[in-house]
């Protein structure tokens, strides 16, 4: 069938109301976006694994069925990507990590089953580097994804398949998963919205890691929530995706509320210094010109931060917490050696330090980082009270060239315009303190600076999701939101 833009610049809500009034049919729409894989995935390299065959399948299933019995839920006929960190059943699940390589669970996640059952088509599971393990997406199975606005960087990580797929329009909708900004640092890199629901808000089962057969280490700090391009798909696949699943216990039985976007004035605090770690021009100017337009709609905006939240502590709570847990799952000789490269590490690199530190960290040491996370919790919940989000920027920097890690060179430092940073600064230093408070954030894109996109996170307190989503869905018209990448452009006078 001819290429038709609406589909893939259209919200999955508006897609649906068009799929359930007849005017296009599941099929179509699976076969326009299974189209649209074929001719851009090889410049992006964002879908590793497609089963065209089984979303054909289920395209048709739901065509028969909306003709007879309505539509099969919420999500009827929408196509979405997965995440390769997400068991799928009967489809290849590899995680990046070679003896995964041809994995292929029984079951599907949790989390992929709700969006199936909900009436999604899922087409395909997305890149990610091993073990969802690092701010870059490089796979050692797959290679590495580019980023849709210039293939010569990063599309971020450890979601960067997710989001160079929803950005490129391959799909609507792609859940994902966040430790240390893996959903939000793919989102502004790549120029689509994300959200990285509260810790524990969305169950965990299937996911991997932890390795299928091994026991869990992770117990802090990894948070669930997905991809899309508006805050309406956003909040459509929360309310498909929350709640407990009688797996994960350690998933409370909130009730999931359909909050509309009231129209009054948000009071919204914004922050820009993180200790001094630099933001890149882009950043600025991308941050200044929404608080601009927050003020000039009318909103509350001041720039202002916790009263006691240091950011060094929360560095350091951070990189004990999740080096502690993550070693757990690696053996002693790797633990040994990862700790004594952080005794080598100076302070100026507080984050890597930490992490590496704490992978053989004390039970005195992890259960002080422990107390700490739960003090900047307390204090940032008790600011929060006074306002609907902190608006904050993702990343020192926007997309920047592919870089290899490895071997025995030590990481490469990042250019921030005049500034060269270490590594995992200028990767997660913006994200890792809301991953410490388990907190919700959501990351809106906010405009295409010098040819590259700019995403900023707003937090919200914990288990209020809905309330954080309602508010970004009336300060969404304030940000420049999300925009076609030049590469997907497949107008007539371009060609496709």
């Amino acid at each position: 069938m001819p290429s038709d833009p609406s589909m893939k610049i259209s919200s999955a809500s508006e897609l649906l109301a068009r799929m359930i009034q007849g005017e296009v049919s599941a099929a179509d729409v699976a076969t326009e976006h299974l189209e649209r894989i074929k001719r851009h995935n090889r410049n992006v390299n964002a879908v590793v694994t497609l089963d065209e065959a089984g979303a054909m399948r289920a395209a048709l299933h739901a065509d028969q069925r909306v003709a007879t019995r309505g539509p099969l839920g919420p999500l009827h006929g929408i196509p979405f990507t997965v995440k390769d960190a997400f068991e799928t059943a009967g489809i290849r699940t590899t995680s990046s990590h070679k003896p995964l390589a041809s994995h292929i669970p029984a079951r599907d996640a949790t989390l992929v089953s709700r969006l199936k059952a909900a009436g999604g088509i899922l087409l395909g599971k997305t890149n990610l580097p091993e073990l969802a393990g690092n701010p870059q997406c490089d796979s050692p199975l797959f290679g590495r994804t580019n980023n849709p606005w210039d293939l010569s960087r990063t599309s971020g990580g450890s979601s960067g398949g997710s989001a160079a797929a929803v950005a490129m329009g391959f799909a609507m909708l792609d859940p994902g998963s966040d430790i240390g900004g893996s959903i939000r640092i793919p989102a502004a890199f790549c120029g689509v919205a994300g959200l990285k629901a509260t810790e524990n808000r969305l169950p965990r089962t299937g996911h991997i890691p932890h390795l299928p057969g091994r026991p869990r280490s992770v117990r802090h700090l990894l948070s669930f929530g997905l991809l899309a391009r508006s805050v309406a798909d956003l909040q459509l696949g929360f309310e498909i995706m929350a709640g407990p699943d009688g797996q994960d216990v350690e998933v409370p039985a909130i009730p999931t509320r359909t909050l509309s976007a009231q129209q009054r004035p948000r009071r919204i605090a914004w922050w820009d210094d993180f200790d001094g770690v630099p933001l890149c021009s882009r950043t600025r100017r991308a941050l200044a010109r929404t608080v601009d337009a927050l003020h000039a709609a009318g909103h509350i905006v001041a720039r202002c931060r916790p009263d006691g939240f240091d950011f060094g502590q929360a560095w350091h709570a951070y990189g004990t917490i999740a080096g502690s847990e993550i070693g757990l799952g690696m053996s002693w000789p790797e633990r040994t050696g990862l700790t004594l490269a952080g005794h080598l590490i100076p302070a100026s690199q507080p984050v890597g330090r930490a992490f590496l530190r704490g992978m053989s960290a004390s039970p005195g040491s992890y259960n002080q980082a422990l107390n700490l996370r739960e003090q900047l919790i307390v204090t940032l919940e008790a600011f929060l009270d006074e306002w609907d989000a902190w608006l904050c920027p993702v990343a020192p920097t926007v997309a920047y060239p592919h870089c290899k890690l490895g071997g025995l060179k030590p990481p490469p430092r990042i250019q921030v315009d005049d500034h060269a940073l270490p590594y995992i600064e200028a990767t997660v230093s913006m994200v890792v303190p809301f991953s410490l408070t388990g907190s919700p954030v959501t990351v809106l894109p906010a405009g295409i600076e010098d040819g590259l996109p700019v995403g900023l996170q707003l937090v919200g307190r914990r288990w209020h999701d809905e309330e954080l989503l309602a508010t970004c869905a009336q300060i969404e018209s304030c940000f420049d939101g999300y925009t076609l990448p030049p590469l997907a452009d497949e107008t007539p006078d371009r060609g496709s």
